[in-house]
């Protein structure tokens, strides 16, 4: 049971993030907010991070040029993929040479709650997008139109409405009116403008708060029925769903994708892309399963303790991990596989005392680190005589 608390508390805590640091307006009508701003903070322009590095092998593309929008959902988080990476790598794939921009070039930092993190799992595509850690639609529907303005999307694929939904409340009336109005803005700025919009997917929330779930369904039937009302020649717009989330194994606080979950994400909008607008194909199916955690391996030290019968456990942090299990073995006395200790340790524990040990016996000591309920890379292993 306690096992079962530990899990929920780190949903818990990890879901919060999500409503950090929106920026924007009062829910229906646009004017300051200032309460959000006070309590999540507010990244400004001037406050943004320096734009990432290019990185060796980093393809710079030409067109289309396609400006994803979105929340921590798009943004992704310490040594993540992201959705972005695996649908401009199906891009990429089909023959096309697409150019991603955006003001924003980064992830979030899970682990120290900041933004400007550059651990992408493979940092090799572009990142340029707007989004953002907190992002609504209820900010973005005054704050968009300046954005294609400044960078010429002819594409504007857009996942938002979680925020607005769980943390503000919004009524579906005003989120109806702020999806037109956002529509509305984009299409100001640039007239022929493309529109994927995407359906809200499922998360903890839907599952465990039957009125919450019922908001997420409503808002998802008015972004299809606006996509089909708003869509014109001109500037069409099509949906991309995303129906096959599955909240317990793509989503690793059971609110983020995870690798699997950014692959379906990406999947969803490509099949968009590919339908509606003759962009490349569908996403090849099945879709790839793949590992799920953090894949950059902790590296381990371990020294002797001044007291007796302990030892003192240190290493590197994975990028994205917010907990680390620990795994022992009595080597002294023949034990051939490694156990695990029940509970994790957090980021704070590090440097660790493991106590209770036998003096004078060798021990093998790994770890294994976790972002929120996924487990990933293992270290090293790091043996000790205890003293």
């Amino acid at each position: 049971m306690l096992a079962v608390l530990a899990v929920l508390a780190v949903l818990a805590v990890a879901v919060a993030g999500c409503q950090a640091a929106a920026g924007g307006g009062d829910p229906g009508h646009g004017t300051a907010s200032t309460g959000a701003a006070a309590v999540y903070g507010t990244t400004s322009a001037a406050a943004r991070p320096a734009p990432s590095p290019s990185v060796p092998g980093q393809p710079s593309a030409g067109s289309p040029r396609i400006m994803i929008v979105g929340d921590s959902i798009t943004e992704g988080s310490a040594g993540d993929y992201t959705w972005q990476y695996w649908l401009y790598e199906h891009l990429r794939a089909d023959g096309l040479s697409p150019r991603m921009v955006g003001p924003n070039r980064w992830l979030y930092n899970n682990v120290t709650k900041t933004e400007g993190d550059r651990s992408y799992a493979n940092p090799r595509f572009e990142h340029a997008n707007d989004a953002s850690w907190g992002m609504t639609a209820f900010g973005e529907k005054t704050a968009i139109g300046a954005t294609v303005a400044t960078y010429h999307p002819d594409y504007l694929l857009v996942l938002l409405g979680l925020d607005d939904l769980f943390w503000y409340g919004i009524s579906q009336p005003d989120m109806a009116a702020n999806l037109a109005s956002f529509i509305a803005a984009g299409r100001a700025a640039r007239p022929h403008i493309r529109i994927v919009l995407g359906l809200i997917p499922p998360d903890i929330h839907t599952q465990t708060k039957p009125a919450f779930a019922a908001s997420v369904a409503s808002y998802n039937h008015t972004i299809s029925s606006t996509a089909s009302q708003l869509s014109t020649a001109q500037s069409p717009i099509a949906v991309a769903r995303d129906g096959d989330i599955n909240v317990a194994a793509d989503l690793w606080d059971g609110t983020h994708p995870n690798t699997n979950g950014q692959i379906k994400i990406a999947a969803a909008f490509a099949d968009a892309l590919a339908a509606r607008f003759h962009l490349g194909r569908a996403y090849p199916r099945p879709l790839p399963v793949l590992p799920t955690g953090p894949l950059t391996r902790p590296a381990l030290t371990v020294r002797p303790s001044r007291t007796a019968g302990q030892a003192k456990l240190s290493w590197t942090p994975a990028p994205g991990a917010d907990r680390y299990f620990v795994f022992l073995k009595d080597v002294t006395k023949n034990e051939t596989s490694f156990r695990r200790l029940p509970w994790p340790l957090s980021t704070a524990q590090n440097t660790w005392t493991v106590s209770l040990l036998t003096p004078g016996d060798t021990y093998a000591f790994g770890l294994r680190a976790c972002k929120g309920a996924d487990c990933g890379a293992f270290s090293n292993a790091a043996s000790i005589t205890v003293p």
